[in-house]
């Protein structure tokens, strides 16, 4: 075993193959090419005299002499992080890495808004990867394979870090412009009246939170649908009448851009009372969440700015 040829990107390659079980993800959270992950495989295997990681039509699959070796490797890896955090200068001019981010339909405009005019400027190098959040991302982001993820207060927390952006404050009716609805006084009596498309991702809710106060007081809501894409959701209050609601400041300003669809603030009373209906343990609001698992002054760096960026977005929409 020819140890004087280990050196870090090997074993960083190493680490990552032991959580994606895939080359072309390990290219993708390293920057690296497909045949220079192959190129420190081969590196890895020549030094440890084992195949290391097998081949399989699902991914690698660790050897056993893998699974020995991976606590050395990590704990190797967490001194030089811990070297670079404390003892070297960070500079984002210079700094390299790809990462990937998903968010709910909502805040994906506004990140692609941050990175661009705020980050990539600072970090020219970083590559992204921006998708909107479809299913639940929790064990992909515990595995590192989603960098980060901006959510409401519904996710599962098992080895997440989450930190909240903005507390959700206001809930906004959302209609057809000239709908009647506006020509009322906004309680659930009034509300019920009309067919209700719900704004909904991917079922995080068992129901819309109208439809269970309305239970609550012995009354009905008729639902016509659900989405969780806000163009779609444009296109069914104006084409069917319905009206909808969000908790979200930026598909509020989305939907003002719309000439055809109006929307309005709901009564204080009342968004107390629809959000008193969320009961998951922790503030209701939106979250940045990540895991530990990247441990980069970059990936330090970046959640920084965006937590930053994302939150000063929030209240300046808030505001207008």
């Amino acid at each position: 075993m020819n140890i004087e040829r280990l050196d870090y990107h090997s074993l960083i390659v190493f680490e990552s193959v032991s959580r994606h079980l895939n080359a072309g993800l390990v290219a993708n959270e390293l920057g690296m090419s497909i045949s220079s992950v192959s190129r420190h495989l081969g590196i890895l295997r020549d030094i440890f005299k084992d195949v290391l990681f097998i081949r399989r039509a699902q991914g690698f699959v660790l050897t056993d002499k893998a699974i020995q070796v991976l606590p050395c490797v990590k704990q190797l890896l967490h001194g030089y992080q811990t070297l670079k955090h404390d003892h070297t200068q960070f500079n984002p001019l210079t700094a390299k890495g790809h990462f990937k981010i998903y968010a709910y339909n909502e805040f994906t405009y506004v990140i692609n808004k941050v990175l661009n005019e705020f980050i990539l400027p600072l970090a020219p190098n970083l590559t992204f990867e921006i998708r909107t959040l479809s299913s639940d991302c929790s064990r992909a982001i515990e595995h590192g394979e989603i960098d980060f993820a901006v959510v409401y207060e519904h996710f599962k927390d098992h080895k997440i870090i989450s930190e909240m952006l903005s507390p959700t404050e206001e809930l906004f009716l959302i209609a057809k412009a000239g709908h009647p609805v506006f020509d009322g006084e906004l309680n659930i009596d009034n509300l019920c009246k009309y067919g209700y498309f719900a704004l909904d991702n991917f079922n995080d809710l068992c129901s819309p939170l109208l439809e269970q106060i309305a239970k609550k007081q012995g009354k009905s809501l008729n639902i016509t649908g659900a989405t969780d894409n806000i163009a779609a959701l444009s296109r069914h209050i104006i084409d069917t009448g319905s009206i909808s609601m969000s908790c979200n400041v930026f598909t509020r300003e989305y939907f003002d851009l719309i000439p055809d669809i109006q929307t309005c603030p709901l009564p204080h009373e009342l968004t107390e009372q629809l959000l008193d209906m969320i009961n998951v343990g922790r503030r209701v609001g939106n979250y940045l969440i990540y895991s530990e698992i990247n441990q980069s002054a970059t990936h330090h760096w970046l959640k920084q700015q965006l937590f930053n960026t994302i939150r000063d977005e929030w209240y300046l929409a808030l505001k207008s």
